[in-house]
């Protein structure tokens, strides 16, 4: 009985305790933290998107420094400083031990809230990393198993890139599958440029790099990219965005070259005249540019605008409108702050059609040129081309290229439409201020010596000097007229001056305004040039020779084995490297000298005084070689 007693009082006794700790069971469950495991991980690459904000240190206030264990803020620096490790995601389990040590301490503990939410976050990240973990090992299985196709196989690793593959890349899973059929396949691949691009966009500096290596072929877009990525800190986006850069800019410098060479060889085009073309283009006027606007202007700007204006003044540069349309181009470039760009804009448009003009004359004239030249065509063709020429481009440019084509066929030459025609430009250009043709209509074309001298006068007054003599000589005949229009030739009388010839006169006024003088001074710098280059180069020869005997006497110096025979060559080997150098000296003064009164020579002979080039202006002689005027066997003859 009373084993039994006692046996029903244990019973009770279980009971009542067992329904104790199972009312106690779940609410301890429910606040016990769930364990994960922590541990070391290791990644392929950068994470990206996963649960867990950068760590931020908050102020701890003065009363809970004073109320706190010391152990604990010590506690909560290790915390801190293994949030801050660069490694901080691979070493996940010091960071959740450091948490758990400060989330232990209940009492007086400021940092527990800190701690308990920091726990929660860092065991989401865990469980995330398990498993992806999990994830690679289970593929790494799979791939290995010859019961599944390569489809399937496919649409597992597709699976596992769509949950995995923005926060933890695709090396992973690149590394796994290695040189198998997946690594060919059109949607792995399109998977992969997806994860890669979509890594990118959040900031991921490999992955850009990667999406403008292997999936951009614009240049521009690569670029982008590769910028982007070095913005990231990734060092092969820099290098390969400094290469493009560095192609642009060569090519860029290349494009530049070839402008500015173009620009050049535009420039220096030049167009040659027989006569002074007239009324091509207007002076230059300034214009409305007020004076503030001239203050306040770059200097750069100025100084650009002055000397484009001092360019406009020199009398040759209608030869080259090129230059002067390159100029102001440069300064209607320049368009914020400019108080110049309308009156350059203008003048770049006068200068524009003074170009068209010039080539027009240029292509006509040349036209010209052959169609008058052909005997095969008709005369009466010739002839009017050759009107039809002056009435177009006479008054410009003048009649002078019309007279040289027509010189050897008197029936066109002299006939009555070309020569009035000839007679109209020449007044018309007379009218326009041209000396030559107020001299040349003067000596041919006036109708009594009255308005031949008036003519002359004005020829004269427009700096003409031929046209101020007292008794001036009438430009050359154009050509012989035909015998049955010659007139008679008027009887000679009886005493007959001897005239002396043209060219003779020539050659006495060159010789008197300086040639003579200038050809001896070049011919004699030349021969002393030669000379003391001469004497240079023996100088150089004595110094070959003096080197050799210092080579010598050194040799024999150091072979010598009594005190007086190293004194005696040691002298020798000082005099011979004396004199090395003495002829050293000698000889690049010699030769330096010598080159310098060559060239002086030649340049004597290659510039002309300027009395010479009046006196071959005034009988119309230049170094030009035109067969149809008398300045080839002119130059020839001289």
């Amino acid at each position: 009985m009373k084993r039994f007693l006692l046996f029903s009082f244990l019973l009770v006794f279980c009971f009542f305790y067992s329904f104790a700790a199972s009312g106690k069971a779940p609410k301890e469950a429910k606040n016990k933290p769930k364990t994960v495991v922590a541990k070391s991980y290791s990644f392929a690459e950068e994470l990206i998107e996963v649960p867990i904000k950068p760590f931020v240190v908050e102020k701890i206030s003065e009363q809970d420094l004073l109320s706190m264990n010391p152990q604990l803020l010590k506690l909560y620096e290790a915390a801190v400083n293994a949030e801050k490790q660069k490694n901080a995601f691979q070493n996940a389990h010091s960071i959740v031990k450091a948490w758990m040590e400060i989330a232990k301490i209940k009492q007086q503990n400021p940092f527990l809230y800190i701690a308990t939410a920091r726990l929660n976050e860092w065991t989401t990240c865990i469980e995330i990393f398990n498993k992806h973990q999990e994830s690679l090992k289970k593929i790494k299985m799979l791939l290995e198993s010859t019961l599944l196709s390569e489809e399937q196989k496919t649409n597992i690793i597709l699976q596992h890139l769509d949950e995995f593959g923005l926060s933890f890349g695709t090396q992973e899973v690149i590394d796994l599958i290695g040189k198998t059929n997946i690594e060919n396949n059109a949607a792995f691949q399109a998977k992969i440029k997806e994860t890669k691009q979509k890594r990118c966009e959040h900031n991921s500096g490999k992955d850009c790099y990667e999406c403008g290596m292997n999936f951009v072929t614009v240049e521009y877009e690569k670029l982008m990219l590769f910028t982007k990525s070095c913005d990231l800190k990734f060092q092969p986006g820099c290098d390969e965005a400094n290469k493009i850069k560095a192609a642009q800019n060569a090519e860029k410098a290349k494009l530049a070259a070839e402008e500015k060479r173009k620009a050049d060889e535009f420039a220096r085009r030049s167009f040659s005249f027989q006569d002074d073309p007239l009324n091509l283009i207007k002076p230059f006027v300034l214009g409305q540019v007020s004076e503030q606007d001239i203050l306040s202007t770059d200097p750069k700007l100025l100084k650009m605008f002055e000397a484009t204006v001092n360019k406009e003044k020199q009398p040759e540069i209608i030869k080259t409108p090129g230059a002067m349309i390159v100029a102001w181009e440069e300064i209607t470039k320049i368009t914020e702050k400019n108080p110049f760009l309308q009156v350059a804009t203008q003048r770049l448009a006068e200068w524009k059609a003074a170009l068209e003009k010039l080539e027009k004359h240029e292509a006509k004239s040349a036209e010209m040129q052959k169609i008058e030249a052909d005997n095969a065509l008709p005369v009466n063709y010739r002839t009017a081309f050759a009107v039809n020429y002056l009435n177009e481009f006479g008054v410009n440019f003048g009649t002078t290229e019309v007279v040289k084509a027509t010189v050897y066929n008197n029936e066109i030459a002299y006939s009555e439409s070309l020569t009035a025609k000839i007679k109209e430009v020449r007044k018309q250009r007379c009218d326009l201020n041209s000396a030559i043709d107020c001299q040349t209509y003067g000596l041919k074309h006036s109708a009594n010596e009255e308005e031949k001298a008036a003519y002359l006068k004005k020829a004269c007054d427009l700096g003409r000097k031929a046209a101020c003599s007292s008794d001036p000589q009438p430009e050359k005949a154009v050509a012989p007229a035909p015998a049955e229009t010659q007139p008679k030739a008027a009887e000679q009388p009886k005493e007959v001056k001897k005239e002396v010839p043209e060219e003779d006169k020539f050659k006495e006024e060159l010789n008197q305004a300086g040639r003579k003088k200038r050809l001896t001074i070049a011919t004699s710098t030349l021969v002393a040039g030669v000379v003391v280059g001469a004497l240079g180069g023996v100088s150089f020869y004595g110094m070959s020779e003096a080197k050799k005997d210092r080579d010598k006497y050194l040799d024999s110096y150091r072979q010598s084995t009594t005190q007086e025979d190293m004194d005696y060559f040691r002298k020798k080997t000082n005099d011979a490297d004396s004199k090395r150098k003495a002829y050293m000296i000698l000889g690049g003064v010699g030769i330096g000298v010598g080159v310098a009164l060559i060239a002086t020579g030649i340049t004597f002979y290659s510039i002309e005084f300027k009395d010479e080039k009046e006196v071959k202006k005034k009988y119309n002689v230049s170094f030009g070689a035109n067969p149809m005027d008398g300045t080839f066997n002119f130059a020839l003859n001289w």
